[in-house]
């Protein structure tokens, strides 16, 4: 764990922590769990961490916590939105990543040979490193990078972070969502035309019709809920519907929007390419 609750109710982080300053009374910053932490100090090798020591009751997580177990990434998310607002408001250290997924866009040309010059010259987005201490904002400019940042850190961490896009900085919580907030999003005219949106799902289907793609994501609660390629990028997604079918997703598109099927409200993603879908393993 990064992140500890003190007994006058501030959330510190590990790196910032001080038994003499702060107390040695920690808790776990979950509301469900509240349950009694021990702080393990950072060596050359290894970060601070907070952890329970398990030996009673009140040194276990509750089976609802955030840290009692591995979460799914459907579970992660949740407790990442669950944290986000109460380590905001109380003040803890944000981390800042740079997005920028340009390079995914089939349409997109450098500017010029220089701009394409410092790009590569640029850190690796796969090889991202989350640091409380690091005051230089990472960058990511993959779709996978962006899974395995998801994948990589616990809730609490990830709760911290704030992504920049053109100059905003934007929760994380509040873009990587599943389809059907994606959905109620949309059709309660709450989605931000300026942002582009990461929405998970599983595939139930593809449908192929000449000019455009339909890759139907399972319906949850009854909503509908597809990606969209159209026929201008067919040869940017090489994807077979066997490859697809049952895989549990996280796409990124650049609009989200409503539609209407058979008298049904349903909502779309734009797709250009296989980089706009990363693999989150078997349902």
């Amino acid at each position: 764990m990064n992140s500890a609750l003190l007994h006058n109710g501030q959330i510190i982080t590990a790196a910032e922590y001080n038994p003499e300053k702060n107390g040695q009374r920690i808790r776990c910053i979950d509301k469900s769990c509240h349950t009694d932490l021990i702080f393990v100090p950072g060596t050359d090798s290894s970060v601070p961490y907070f952890k329970t020591t398990g030996k009673n009751d009140h040194s276990k997580h509750h089976e609802k916590c955030g840290f009692y177990r591995i979460l799914t990434f459907e579970e992660s998310i949740r407790k990442v939105e669950e944290y986000q607002s109460d380590l905001m408001e109380k003040g803890i250290k944000e981390t800042l990543i740079r997005l920028n997924l340009k390079k995914l866009d089939p349409d997109y040309v450098a500017r010029t040979v220089e701009k394409e010059d410092s790009e590569k010259k640029a850190k690796d987005p796969n090889e991202v490193k989350v640091k409380q201490e690091n005051k230089t904002p990472n960058s990511i400019g993959t779709l996978k990078a962006i899974v395995k940042l998801l994948t990589s850190y616990e809730p609490d961490t990830l709760a911290t972070i704030l992504v920049s896009i053109n100059g905003r900085k934007i929760p994380l919580s509040l873009i990587v969502i599943s389809h059907d907030k994606a959905h109620e999003l949309a059709w309660s005219d709450q989605a931000d035309p300026t942002l582009s949106y990461f929405v998970y799902g599983v595939i139930q289907n593809v449908v192929r019709r000449e000019s455009v793609y339909y890759i139907n994501f399972e319906p949850i609660n009854g909503v509908v809920f597809s990606l969209v390629i159209f026929s201008k990028y067919f040869k940017h997604f090489t994807y077979k519907d066997e490859q697809l079918i049952g895989r549990k997703v996280l796409a990124y598109g650049s609009r989200l929007k409503k539609n209407e099927y058979k008298g049904k409200n349903t909502s779309e993603l734009v797709i250009k390419s296989n980089q706009y879908i990363e693999f989150l393993g078997k349902n």
